[in-house]
């Protein structure tokens, strides 16, 4: 599928039907197993972090908590700083196009639209003043690299790139070392969403000018918690007077605990959650069991005779994308699987409206946990 400068994304051409979903026996007095993309299934140590006694933002103990979360984050990425935000993914996005706005370069970037969450980029810079270029694929498509290198022959030097690591909507994980090396080629800095693709995949951030996570997704926390990684340095040339104060991420990375009222509840849960990550060796450990989990699921989804969005060549192995059964539409998969025990994505607008569902094992989950579920969609298919 070719890509198309500034133009509309495609869609399988699919729309949701109504129907009662089938009516089959509940699990009411079990708590569902979660495989939703977030919020995920969470661990007890998490949670039981998560309900210590409330600890003031200015306190003494504090703020070693605050700075030994930073440093954890750090090194899962590749020693790139952290700046840590109360909000959302969608927050730290923000906080980057401000960032973008207050640049020389403002208006020489580059928007990489694989998906809904490639597309939201796009649709936050634009809500900033900003107007990049835009190459856009067709969902289930990965950036195609030839093209992005197209296109930055026509760019000045010095622009910005940016784009999502993992394509949620899709499963679509793309080539971020290979957009890296294309900016470093072209003398460009590359901005990625690595929201979803953190804790699900090795992720490298020592080449990127700008990242965004949140505490929400694989690493096993409450969602709440925003992270913008960047050197300082690099944001040293920033007319900071233009940046909305909450949003100066330069302040963010040089401030030695939080700038402003963070609940501790979240900050101890997410270093509990950063327990599994500590070491190299746990941190593969845990990216071993998602790959191995979440192959097992794509493969027991294509035996039961569903197909997954995303090619296996280009996919992220904690989430599965496919359509329901044929005359199932979305409300009726997600309410079935629901009766069985278990949430499962479908209710977002952008996968209802292409009638398309989701299977994500991002949390805290095991193949036990999963093969009632699988057992039960290879009667139905």
């Amino acid at each position: 599928m070719t890509a198309t400068l500034n133009g509309h994304r495609g869609t399988n051409g699919k729309s949701a039907t109504r129907e009662r979903a089938p009516q089959v026996a509940t699990r009411e007095a079990v708590a569902p197993i979660c495989l939703l993309p977030g919020p995920v299934a969470l661990a007890p140590r998490v949670t039981a972090a998560f309900h210590e006694p409330i600890m003031y933002h200015r306190a003494d103990e504090f703020l070693p908590l605050f700075e030994r979360v930073r440093g954890r984050l750090s090194a899962m990425v590749g020693g790139k700083p952290a700046a840590m935000l109360v909000g959302s993914g969608t927050l730290a996005n923000d906080a980057v196009a401000a960032t973008l706005r207050a640049d020389p370069q403002a208006d020489n970037g580059l928007s990489l639209v694989t998906g809904e969450f490639g597309g939201r980029l796009l649709k936050q810079a634009n809500r900033w003043g900003l107007r990049p270029r835009v190459l856009n694929w067709d969902w289930g498509h990965a950036w195609h690299l030839d093209e992005v290198e197209a296109t930055l022959k026509t760019m000045p030097p010095g622009g910005w790139i940016w784009g999502t690591h993992h394509e949620t909507s899709t499963g679509v994980l793309n080539d971020l070392q290979g957009l890296v090396a294309l900016a470093k080629k072209y003398g460009q800095r590359v901005i990625v969403d690595c929201v979803s693709s953190m804790a699900t995949v090795p992720v490298d951030l020592s080449g990127v000018y700008l990242g965004t996570g949140a505490s929400g997704k694989a690493i096993g926390s409450y969602a709440g918690i925003a992270f913008v990684f960047a050197n300082p340095s690099d944001l040293a040339h920033l007319d900071a007077g233009n940046i909305p104060t909450y949003f100066d991420i330069s302040a963010a990375l040089t401030t030695t605990g939080p700038r402003f009222t963070v609940p501790s509840p979240l900050i101890r849960a997410l270093d509990a959650a950063l327990d599994v990550f500590a070491s190299p060796e746990s941190l593969a450990a845990r990216l071993r069991h998602i790959a191995e989990l979440g192959k097992y699921m794509r493969n027991r989804l294509i035996d039961a005779g569903f197909e997954p969005m995303a090619p296996a060549a280009i996919a992220n192995p904690s989430i599965v994308t496919f359509a329901p059964p044929q005359g199932m539409s979305t409300a009726a998969f997600v309410a079935m699987c629901r009766a069985w025990g278990y949430l499962v994505a479908g209710q977002s607008g952008y996968l209802a409206e292409r009638n398309y569902v989701q299977l994500a094992v991002m949390g805290c989950v095991t193949q036990s946990d999963i093969d009632p579920l699988l057992d039960r969609l290879a009667t139905i298919h």
